[in-house]
């Protein structure tokens, strides 16, 4: 039985398996003039979309909110990304991918994760609506050796269908949120949030044991996001961690503990990482005649020693050296 507070997946829709022969409507579906190599998640059906995260530049994590008429279509090669679905409406598919073919009956808020290279014919005869996450493989096999000290080769999600996961609907929201900002600023925040999506797919969708073994995220994942929101906007200021947990609406403990179990790192250790990537970012762009001291400052640190010590820590170089 669950927790109330627990916010890892729940298996929601109803599905039906079933073995060959195949439902006539994924027959239906012409797979012969379809490359059998992996696609990018960009080249499939792009009428379908109507807003986009591609525009705004940002890596490893896309978010396309898409909409489509009945019909069908097959990836015999797979797609280049892993995909991460949130349905925002009811509807009715089916799914055949490795002799196993999964008839679901949608509705709103319902995530589905499609492994890459994973070959995979969709059919269905409603109108859907729905939010697709395109998340790149090697920053999840990165993830996986940084936070858990994992070979990436041992690795790999399992697909899941109709599943009720509050922290994934909860990145979804806040990515889409941005896009539709439109504020190619937003590229850092979208950054850190597919980190929070990395490690959740890792503890809660992975097909090797230990990791499905590992504890759970049963936090608040909108307070998370929350103050990473807050820690985006507000980075070259003097923040402090109450504020931080203010913004969150969490006491300054508990939000320390959730936000390391979502991200595995403290607030002020994410602070510091958004400070040196802004600087990094105001380095390579040129920064005109400002010195390090001022762009030190300009990014939040106390001076430029604290600003060379973390940048180089993080990065590997200083930041006078990254400059020439």
């Amino acid at each position: 039985m669950r927790s109330a507070g627990d916010s890892g997946p729940r298996e929601c829709a109803e599905e039906k398996k079933m073995n060959a022969p195949y439902d006539l409507a994924l027959l239906n579906a012409d797979c012969a003039q379809r490359s059998a190599n992996p696609v990018d998640a960009a080249d499939v059906r792009p009428d379908s979309v109507r807003a986009s995260s591609r525009p705004l530049g940002w890596k490893p994590l896309n978010i396309e909110r898409r909409e489509l008429e009945p019909g069908g279509d097959c990836l015999p090669g797979g797609v280049t990304e892993h995909l991460i679905f949130v349905s925002l409406a009811d509807g009715h598919v089916v799914r055949e991918s490795g002799g196993d073919i999964a008839e679901k009956e949608l509705e709103a808020g319902l995530v589905s994760v499609h492994p890459s290279d994973t070959p995979v014919r969709w059919a269905w005869d409603t109108r859907l609506s729905f939010t697709m996450m395109s998340l790149d493989p090697g920053y999840l096999n990165k993830v996986a050796r940084e936070s858990f000290d994992f070979d990436p080769a041992h690795v790999r999600l399992k697909t899941a269908e109709g599943q009720r996961d509050p922290v994934i609907t909860s990145i979804a929201g806040a990515l889409m949120r941005e896009v539709m900002n439109g504020d190619a600023g937003s590229r850092l925040y979208a950054e850190s949030l597919a980190n929070l999506l990395a490690v959740h797919l890792l503890r809660n969708y992975t097909e090797h044991p230990e990791l499905i073994e590992a504890e759970k995220v049963s936090v608040a994942p909108r307070s998370v996001i929350q103050a990473m929101k807050y820690i985006h906007d507000n980075y070259p200021s003097d923040v402090s961690l109450a504020d931080i947990a203010g913004a969150a609406h969490l006491s300054s403990y508990h939000l320390t503990r959730v936000f390391k179990k979502a991200t595995g790192i403290s607030p002020h250790q994410y602070l510091v990482q958004v400070r040196v990537n802004s600087a990094r970012s105001l380095l390579t762009a040129g920064a005109g005649d400002r010195s390090l001291a001022e762009i030190a400052a300009a990014v939040g640190f106390a001076d430029q020693s604290h600003l060379t010590r973390h940048f180089k820590r993080m990065l590997g170089v200083t930041p006078k050296q990254l400059r020439q």
